[in-house]
């Protein structure tokens, strides 16, 4: 929001918004809606967290199904106070996490998230007659290894939420909500999500809403298209995309924590947005490079151990080349997507942008969590640098885009990829990384001096001329993989001759 030149954004303010696990003031938070609505064109609104208390309690709660459908009314209640609002809403389809810790599920995932995971995955397939003879077999043993009252528990709250995903269609129906957005979080081919989903297509399919109700793999990127698809509307701009993968193998691989492949989640993020995919280049408003695995996608904690396919079956260098040749012959906004890894970048890709001058013109960068994690976050900042011309002439939208830039350079590749994996090595067993606790402080100092050396090293030249400061870091929810970073860039003074000088003196 900060990048545009007139699209204000209004927040609750932020203490309501609760703690990992402990839910937000949501009744708080109704009332500040109603009282505010009125002010404003449209609204960007999680279901998750006006329902359940955010999208953690959306997978622990213990709401009966009445208690919820009646906080659903007050949106009927809002659009009928309001009705010139345009609501734009998002619902997620609670995730089905396959390993076994309880730090955002519930208490009994540390011992059987796994197990329940596999159970569901192996009870769908043979639903659908596709199990074969041995994985029907393992469901049984796993139905015998999972508690009665574990089981039961988290089968009643998912019915909630699937009724409460249902619910939100009629709403869309009704005209409550103008587009109904539902994100896969951690998804797979098989599985309660998978059923969920099938759910959800079978009432849109009878309520003929396909064009308003869309549901694709993401969660965390979900509030940035959001506001580019408002910002979008607002402007009436529909941004032409042009799509360029490092690997031909690229946009049929299905990544982790998703069910389709890459292509077609990146489709569904542009169609989200308002956007087109365009084929011309240059007939395009800006382009997305996409870092895609050579065959299959690893974690970035694997990539020291990375097969030869990350050599043989892709090609960074014509990627890196093309970039620079858009960038050049059509003079719009470029962003780069490294989606090679899961949680933190590939360093071979993005030593490369160093050396080739990338982020000399780069205008989007992102490589965290999942990929249409990282990719939704990256269009949307790309595809309003491309309505304002690169911000031609807008010096403060420039600094804005420019330090946010940075901050996901430090963030999804310096932290995520460098410091995160030296500081989990050298503290396993001593700090637990999801409740820091009395850690915190020592682990704030630990990361930003290792990002701030980081930075130092590998820009030397700063980023655009000028030095990236570490400016603030945070953990959200007390734990190291909920990190709030902010970059600043410092104006760098050069005196043929002379040492570099910033404009503080230092």
């Amino acid at each position: 929001a900060g990048m545009t030149e007139d699209v204000a954004l209004v927040e609750p303010p932020v203490g309501w918004m609760g703690f990992k696990k402990k839910p937000a003031d949501i009744d708080a938070l109704w009332a500040w809606l109603f009282e505010n609505a009125g002010q404003c064109s449209h609204a960007i609104l999680s279901v998750d967290t006006l329902v359940y208390g955010n999208i953690i309690n959306s997978r622990t709660h213990h709401r009966p199904l009445e208690a919820c459908m009646e906080t659903l009314s007050r949106f009927t209640e809002l659009k009928r106070k309001n009705p010139e609002l345009s609501i734009h809403a998002f619902n997620l389809v609670a995730r089905v996490a396959a390993y076994d810790s309880d730090a955002e599920d519930p208490d009994y995932w540390a011992s059987y998230g796994r197990k329940i995971w596999r159970y569901a995955c192996l009870t769908d397939k043979a639903e659908r007659g596709e199990a074969d003879e041995a994985e029907r077999g393992e469901c049984a043993a796993l139905r015998r290894e999972i508690p009665d009252g574990v089981l039961a528990d988290f089968l009643a709250r998912r019915a909630v939420d699937r009724a409460v995903n249902l619910a939100c269609v009629d709403l869309v129906r009704d005209g409550v909500f103008d587009v109904l957005t539902v994100p896969k979080d951690d998804t797979a081919e098989y599985g309660y999500a998978a059923l969920d989903q099938m759910a959800i297509a079978k009432r849109v399919r009878e309520l003929r809403l396909p064009d308003r109700v869309l549901v694709y793999p993401g969660a965390d990127e979900v509030g940035s298209v959001l506001f580019a698809r408002v910002f979008n509307q607002i402007k009436n701009y529909r941004p032409r995309i042009y799509i360029r993968y490092s690997s031909v193998y690229g946009p049929f691989i299905v990544p982790r924590y998703e069910d389709r492949p890459l292509q077609e989640g990146i489709k569904a993020q542009i169609t989200s947005l308002g956007g087109v995919v365009l084929d011309a280049p240059g007939d395009s408003d800006c382009m997305l490079a996409v870092n895609s695995p050579g065959k299959h996608m690893i974690e970035s904690v694997e990539q020291y151990t990375k097969d030869l396919t990350f050599s043989t079956h892709l090609n960074l260098n014509e990627l890196f080349r093309y970039m620079h040749y858009y960038h050049e012959e059509y003079g719009r906004p470029v962003g780069l997507a490294e989606v090679s890894v899961a949680n933190g970048c590939e360093n071979d890709c993005m030593e490369l942008g160093l050396l080739t001058g990338t982020y000399d013109y780069l205008t989007a960068v992102g490589g965290w969590n999942t990929a249409q994690n990282t990719i939704g976050v990256v269009l949307a900042q790309l595809v309003i640098a491309s309505y304002y011309n690169g911000f031609c002439g807008r010096p403060e939208q420039l600094r804005r885009s420019e330090e946010f830039m940075a901050s996901r350079l430090a963030s999804d590749w310096l932290y995520q990829s460098n410091v995160l994996h030296r500081y989990l090595a050298e503290t396993a067993g001593t700090v637990d990384p999801y409740a820091l606790g009395r850690h915190y402080r020592d682990a704030v100092e630990y990361f930003r001096h290792g990002l701030q050396a980081l930075l130092d090293e590998k820009f030397t030249a700063g980023i655009r001329g000028r030095r990236p400061i570490v400016d603030t870091l945070q953990f959200q929810w007390d734990g190291i993989f909920y990190i709030r970073l902010h970059v600043r860039l410092e104006e760098v003074l050069r005196a043929e001759g002379t040492k570099e000088k910033t404009d503080t003196g230092e």
